[in-house]
């Protein structure tokens, strides 16, 4: 950029969403900072999963302590009831990858994402949201393939789905 500043489409959208946030009046200031950092580590996430149908513990396991920063934060009377979520719904993930073939790293990314819906207050939403995103990809996927015993990455559908109350929460 003219300024020595960094530039590129991701900070190009990074600074968007900066300026739409303060127009709007999304809560604490904070959507700017939330989305920056959801948009491209989701986007990796998506990525890898769909070509190498895994989650990679070196995106996923950090994650965690970036989550806890993030309720902590910005909703730190919630930080209780996040983990509280984070351990529900990791518990739910892990009965599903052990009887429906879930794959661990969906397990693990559902902890981190039960993590920010829980300090968020947007748990109900979140829920709805990824069935409604899970259940629209292996439909998608079935009718397409028309292979019910093929692997489905469900990362990216898992993150579709969490989308709308993660932008909700900013």
């Amino acid at each position: 950029t003219q300024n020595g500043g960094p530039s590129g489409p991701p900070f190009r959208m990074c600074g968007a969403i900066s300026s739409a946030s303060g127009r709007h009046g999304y809560r604490d200031g904070m959507s700017a900072l939330y989305v920056c950092a959801l948009v491209p580590w989701a986007t990796a996430l998506a990525r890898i999963d769909f070509a190498e149908h895994r989650l990679p513990d070196r995106l996923t396991l950090p994650a965690y302590p970036a989550a806890v920063g993030i309720v902590a934060q910005f909703w730190p009377h919630n930080l209780g009831e996040s983990v509280q979520w984070a351990v529900i719904v990791l518990a739910g993930a892990a009965i599903l990858a052990v009887v429906a073939d879930l794959g661990w790293g969906d397990v693990k990314l559902l902890g981190v994402l039960g993590i920010i819906a829980g300090g968020s207050g947007t748990v109900a939403e979140s829920a709805f949201w990824v069935c409604i995103g899970g259940g629209t990809h292996v439909l998608v996927h079935l009718i397409v393939d028309g292979d019910r015993r093929a692997h489905i990455p469900f990362g990216p559908a898992l993150l579709m789905g969490f989308g709308p109350s993660a932008f909700v929460a900013a």
